[in-house]
């Protein structure tokens, strides 16, 4: 089923500081590595590389234009002072994500041939003010050119 692979997609992430020295426009925005917390919808990566649950500061963030792995559609606060659990991150993340997805894509999730993953807080990145969740739409094995901003399949 479709949660089982999401499930098995999900990145954990500890996130380090806050970094401030990026353009704030996506097209003016450096390609290469950046922390998470520097990230704008719509921004694509090439994550796929990345070990599932890996524990990592920064992402590897490229031109949209360029063969990319992901593009991120959702940055979505979670709420609370303790940590939740990483039971409770995933079930907010499959959720959460699904809804938005639709909103980004132009069709449901249920009906897309796209498929998402997202990076949520880790017990150690919450402590640091982590919280949270970025959701990424991803076409399943292939690399694609240019935005997925209402691809519609």
């Amino acid at each position: 089923m479709r949660r089982a692979v999401i499930a098995s997609l999900v990145f954990a992430i500890v996130l380090g500081g806050c970094a401030s020295g990026l353009p704030q426009s996506t097209e003016d925005a450096a390609e290469g590595s950046v922390t998470l917390f520097d990230l704008e919808l719509g921004d694509c990566l090439n994550d796929a590389g990345i070990p599932l649950r890996s524990d990592m500061t920064d992402v590897p963030r490229v031109s949209c234009e360029e063969p990319h792995d992901s593009e991120l559609f959702a940055i979505l606060g979670v709420e609370g002072s303790t940590f939740p659990g990483e039971r409770e991150l995933v079930s907010q993340g499959q959720d959460r994500c699904a809804r938005a997805f639709g909103d980004f894509i132009g069709i449901p999730f249920a009906n897309s041939t796209l498929d998402f993953r997202f990076y949520y807080p880790t017990a150690s990145s919450w402590a640091q003010g982590d919280r949270t969740i970025y959701c990424l739409a991803f076409d399943p094995g292939l690399t694609v050119s240019g935005s997925l901003l209402n691809a519609k399949r």
